[in-house]
């Protein structure tokens, strides 16, 4: 069992590096935004759609998706001349503006950096979405937290399992849950 549980304790470490490295960095860009370019490349597009796409926002997109336009829906206005909505995904969001009477579609495109990415990232959540990778992103988000859990769990095992380091463990777990509340009290009341 203590191998099955080593070994387990490994492998879930290694597996959830990268995505608590990204979450990481993520972080420094949110506090140090200053430290990082963040300025979108914006590009104006014009298209013109079938007729048959018709008048509800959520057929536009379908349209737009088979021409190359990625992401989810959000934030459909209905104007007098047609429709206003946002097309957004991690690294770009699209303001489209749609013409009912000539099907003519504006499409102003802000192409995000690397960083900028890697903050939308950070801020998605569940699998409700109408775009696949995001759900996607959701599910694997899921999967990592079931994974640290386990991992902590484990780590917690396997160090009461050696005597010699248990006055040690205890003094560092006492420090990080002190460390953990006083952040967490911190932000609650800030």
């Amino acid at each position: 069992m203590h191998r099955f549980l080593r070994n387990s304790h490994l492998f879930l470490g290694v597996a959830a590096f990268l995505f608590v490295l990204m979450y990481g960095l993520s972080a420094v860009q949110m506090a140090h935004s200053s430290w990082f370019a963040m300025k979108p490349a914006v590009i104006q597009e014009h298209r013109t759609l079938t007729p048959d796409t018709g008048n509800d926002p959520r057929a536009i997109v379908r349209e737009l998706r088979r021409n190359g336009v990625r992401g989810e829906l959000r934030q459909a206005l209905e104007t007098a001349t047609g429709w206003k909505f946002e097309i957004a995904r991690p690294g770009a969001a699209y303001e489209v503006e749609y013409s009912t009477a000539t099907h003519q579609v504006r499409i102003l495109v802000r192409i995000s950096g690397f960083m900028a990415m890697l903050n939308r990232i950070h801020h998605i959540a569940g699998t409700w979405h109408d775009f696949g990778p995001i759900n996607g992103w959701g599910v694997f988000v899921a999967l990592v937290s079931v994974a640290l859990i386990l991992l902590g769990a484990t780590g917690i095992y396997l160090w009461f399992k050696i005597h010699s380091e248990r006055a040690v463990g205890i003094a560092l777990l006492a420090v990080n849950l002190g460390v953990c509340v006083t952040l967490l009290v911190l932000i609650r009341t800030a």
